[in-house]
């Protein structure tokens, strides 16, 4: 049975919680702004998402509006404003596609015939080089440009050429498709005006998002893709055929999206991978575009599109116990974001995994019930199966998703030395360090499909957990996580991603602490743990 959107569950849930905030408002210190959002998206508990590239007929677009949430690629799919407002009259939110990682326009074309057409020549300034001393490791500069080619100019100044530094833009060797500075002014410009039906024959910003320009689409927001050209120099080898070296681009991320913002407030906006911004391990986590991010999209969380192998153990391995918790962590933060997973039906044949997906087949079943274990259930993120070409619509999680969380949160960590093995949980309340009339608590993260917020617990007595198991007779607080001291690129095993100030509490009286992780589902489940420590607010 397909799930209904529960409308008034949504909104139930963003009452509850801003009730809560403000019933502790005054106790609060430094608090972190929420960021705004659409609000029959805030609230829901498990989100349903759908992806799809191919092009749209009535019945995908019917299946289409069983969703909260779906991403159109609109160029490959020639989407149309009609079909896009069609699937919005059901309350489903819509996102077009948008690369801001390589050029598009370039696909299949050589540097030589860029330089034939102005739109590719633009400012004569490129492609542009990484302007740190040689070896810098150190993402701080003054400036988004970039150095000049020492192999030469006379491309647009957004191209990249620190590659091979021959003086022509850089390719992608797989799609074909030039390499960007995702944070430069004139790239945005090109990205904002582009058109489908023009002679870019690619739909950009405006077009996408409003509708009085282009074909008008009004998508309710972007899905930005390729972010990944500003990886970690580290994660690709010279000799690699996928080989990047625009790590230094990385800041200028965070300026797209803060432009994007600003350009249109009300739009979602969905950042498919460039994960490394969320791991504190990386230099790229001190430049994180989390406060501009809705949704953060984890592609290939367990299965990949690999046609030869369901999945890479190391990969997965790494994606599960060291980048899940922290991507956990940066998306509970009062600017944080939604979790989104995609999975790929592919593989060997053997195991008909798109078969099963389409419903032609049961031979793949409980590998694609195992991908939804693993990437919603344990990881809390919500998921999606297509296959490689992502043209296969289909409703499998929707259908073997239980709307139903009788579950609690599960408390896990951020940090994590061992890839293959799970992170050793840190449950409740880690730290109390006293401050003037107050103190601040620290704490990691918990997970939950349905989303997690945190209560504080305490009294000046020790907790009696046989008689008040709920802790009904001590004061509480709904908390809302700041950035642990100490928690930013480098940080050490004995920090945490949370804190917060609590103030109003006696100077030179002992109080005692507990932190509990509640789920937002309909029971707004709370784990049990006992986790106790003490503090003396400062005089």
């Amino acid at each position: 049975m397909k799930r209904k959107k529960a409308v008034w569950l949504r909104l139930a849930n963003v009452l509850l919680l801003a009730v809560l905030l403000l019933a502790s408002a005054f106790r609060v210190s430094e608090r972190l702004a929420v960021k705004p959002q659409v609000e029959d998206l805030a609230g829901v508990p498990q989100l349903s998402y759908m992806i799809y590239y191919g092009a749209l007929d009535e019945a995908r677009i019917e299946q289409a509006k069983q969703y909260d949430l779906v991403i159109l690629h609109p160029k490959i799919g020639d989407i149309t404003r009609a079909q896009v407002k069609e699937i919005q009259s059901a309350g489903t939110r819509v996102l077009g596609y948008l690369s801001v990682g390589e050029d598009l326009r370039t696909a299949g074309m050589t540097p030589e015939q860029m330089l034939r057409d102005k739109r590719f020549v633009g400012d004569g300034k490129g492609p542009r080089v990484d302007p740190r001393e040689p070896g810098s490791t150190s993402l701080e500069q003054e400036s988004y440009w970039g150095d000049s080619s020492p192999g030469g100019l006379g491309y647009a100044s957004y191209y990249l050429d620190d590659n091979d530094l021959d003086g022509r833009p850089d390719f992608n060797p797989g799609f074909g498709c030039a390499y960007t500075n995702i944070g430069s002014p004139v790239w945005y410009a090109v990205l904002r005006d582009m058109t489908m039906d023009g002679a870019d024959g690619i739909p950009g910003i405006r077009e996408l998002l409003t509708e009085d320009y282009g074909r008008g689409l009004g998508c309710d927001g972007l899905f930005l893709d390729t972010v990944d050209t500003c990886a970690p120099n580290s994660y690709t080898s010279d000799d690699s055929p996928g080989k990047t070296r625009y790590e230094w681009t990385a800041p200028g991320v965070s300026r797209l999206m803060e432009q994007l913002k600003i350009d249109h407030p009300s739009k979602y906006i969905l950042q498919n991978r460039g994960l490394f911004f969320y791991n504190y391990q990386l230099p790229h986590f001190d430049y994180s575009p989390r406060q501009y991010v809705d949704f953060l999209m984890y592609e290939s969380y367990m299965l990949d599109a690999n046609t030869a192998l369901l999945y890479v153990d190391t990969y997965f391995a790494d994606n599960k116990n060291v980048y899940a918790p922290k991507i956990s962590a940066e998306a509970g933060r009062p600017d944080g974001f939604r979790v989104l997973s995609l999975g790929y039906a592919e593989g060997p044949e053997e195991y008909q995994l798109k078969e099963t997906l389409a419903g032609h087949s049961d031979a793949g079943r409980s590998i694609l019930l195992e991908d939804m274990e693993q990437a919603q259930n344990q990881a809390g993120f919500s998921h999606y199966i297509t296959d490689g070409s992502l043209t296969l619509a289909n409703d499998f999680v929707l259908e073997h998703t239980n709307p139903e969380d009788a579950s609690p949160p599960v408390w896990s960590s951020v940090h994590n030395p061992d890839v293959f093995s799970e992170p050793v949980p840190r449950a409740g309340v880690g730290e109390v360090a006293p401050v003037k009339e107050g103190v601040v608590v620290r704490w990691d993260v918990a997970i939950d499909p349905s989303g997690v917020y945190y209560t504080l617990y305490y009294q000046k007595e020790p907790f009696d957990f046989a008689a008040d198991p709920d802790l009904e007779c001590a004061a509480q607080m709904v908390l809302a996580p700041q950035q642990g001291e100490g928690y930013r690129y480098g940080a050490g095993p004995d920090t945490w991603p949370y804190q917060q100030t609590v103030e109003g509490l006696e100077a030179g009286e002992t109080y005692y602490f507990v932190i509990r992780a509640s789920d937002y589902s309909t029971e707004r489940n709370e784990e049990k743990n006992r986790a106790v420590l003490t503090g003396v607010p400062l005089g």
